[in-house]
This record gives C-alpha cells, sequence and structure tokens, in this order.
C-alpha cells in the first residue's frame, strides 16, 4: 500500500555527499511531529522524506490486518516509488524506530544508519492494558464529544488516528522483543532514549546498545516518550552527530 509521503527539498540545494534522510513516526502521530527536524535539516543541505503509516496522519487505514510485516511492506513500497536516493538515514521515533530496526535487518541495501528513537526494546504488558482501555472506553467518547480539539498537538493527534489502526497495535505487537533478539545489522545503529519513558523504558534501550556491536546510546535524562518535543536543538544534535 503507498503511504502519504511529503518530500521537502534543501533551501539551498542538495549536496551530492549528504544522505537523504527518511523520518518514520510512532503509533497514534503523524508526520507532523517531525517539523522541527525538516527544518533544521533542509537548511542544512539534506533532503527529508517524511511517511504517515497506514491510518496516521494523510494515509487512510483500508482497515486490513496490521502488523510490523505489514507497516515494512508498506514503507518499502512507498519509498521505491519515490525518488529517493538509497542509502538512506532512517529516523524513526516508538513505532518509526521498530520498523526502522526490522527493515535495516531485511533491506540493507538501503540502509546507511538507523537513527532509533524511544525503541520500546519489549512492550510492556501494562502499556498494552492500559492502551486497550483507552481504546474501549474512552477513544469513541472523546471523539465523539469532540472533546480534544484544545488538547495539545500530541493528544490531539492520537484521538485523530484512525480506530482500526490503534487497535491493530495493541493486538499484533505485544510480542516484540528486541532486547533478546537484539538487531543484527549491517548499518550503524544510534539508540536515544528518555531517562523516565514509560513506554519504552531506558534500561532496554542500554542492554540493546550492549548487544549491538558499534551502536551508540544517548540518554536524554530528563526526557520522557516524546522527548524530541522537549529537547528540540539537543535532539537534532544527536541525528545531525549520527549522520557524522
Amino acid at each position: 500500500m503507498l503511504l502519504s509521503i511529503q518530500k521537502s527539498e534543501p533551501v539551498s540545494g542538495k549536496s551530492a555527499e549528504l544522505l537523504d534522510l527518511v523520518f518514520l513516526h510512532g503509533t497514534g502521530s503523524a508526520g507532523d511531529m517531525w517539523k522541527n527536524q525538516v527544518a533544521f535539516f533542509t537548511a542544512r543541505g539534506y533532503r527529508c522524506y517524511v511517511i504517515d503509516l497506514r491510518g496516521h496522519g494523510l494515509t487512510k487505514d483500508p482497515c486490513e490486518h496490521t502488523d510490523l510485516a505489514v507497516h515494512l511492506s508498506d514503507v518499502v513500497e512507498t519509498l521505491e516509488a519515490s525518488d529517493i536516493q538509497f542509502p538512506a538515514a532512517f529516523v524513526g521515533h516508538s513505532l518509526g524506530a521498530m520498523i526502522s530496526v526490522t527493515l535495516a535487518q531485511s533491506r540493507p541495501e538501503m540502509f546507511k544508519t538507523v537513527l532509533a528513537a524511544a525503541l520500546p526494546g519489549r512492550v510492556l504488558k501494562p502499556v498494552t492494558y492500559a492502551f486497550k482501555l483507552f481504546m474501549e472506553h474512552s477513544y469513541d467518547h472523546v471523539k465523539k464529544k469532540n472533546m480534544h480539539q484544545n488538547w495539545n498537538w500530541r493528544n490531539r493527534t492520537l484521538i485523530e488516528t484512525n480506530k482500526h489502526a490503534l487497535e491493530q497495535i495493541v493486538l499484533n505487537f505485544g510480542d516484540l522483543d528486541f532486547v533478546t533478539n537484539a538487531p543484527q545489522m549491517a548499518c550503524t545503529l544510534h539508540l536515544a532514549a528518555g531517562r523516565f519513558d514509560p513506554v519504552a523504558p531506558c534500561h532496554y534501550a542500554t542492554q540493546i546498545h550492549k548487544k549491538v556491536p558499534g551502536s551508540t546510546l544517548k540518554v536524554f535524562e530528563l526526557g520522557g516518550h516524546n522527548f524530541m518535543d522537549t529537547f528540540k536543538e539537543s535532539f537534532n544534535q544527536w541525528i545531525l552527530s549520527g549522520l557524522k
């Protein structure tokens, strides 16, 4: 399935030696989360490709079974239909980090490096249970009453995300384990974690880092799950250092 993809050209022309950048958002989010990064990197000569996963942002949801393999297929089909130059650098947050890390193992020719922010080493059972309860008891009520219109961007975007797409995350991602099954990648893996992330605990990122040769780890000491919102400049510098 072809996904919505937005290409942003560099401000003053692309430098031939610079990688193309692919940005993949997380569950209940959208490509708009990367606006700050796109502005930062296009100003420095990079070309950016921002994808909306199925049921998120500008991409419709066909209401089919959707597991990690389906998301991988969507991303590959979409990128291969674009004019991106491979190998590229992939920047993923949460679900987007899962997709990037997994795809790098099966399609190494597409990847120069992976920058995985808030990668859930394991999907915690309490997180899955809490999200399931939210979908069963709160999502429809909030959306029907239009209560989310004045919420901040992340919370509002979660409610605007297709319900089926969110439910498929609950149903099909609970058994993923990047701690026991550490990624085996040909390219370099750069990990970033929030010290106080309840969704992707920092100690899982530490364990993955120890198991993946050549990987790096940046811990945002006061960060939660969406530390790129709070620490915009240092997050952009983390990406930039990974590209270099």
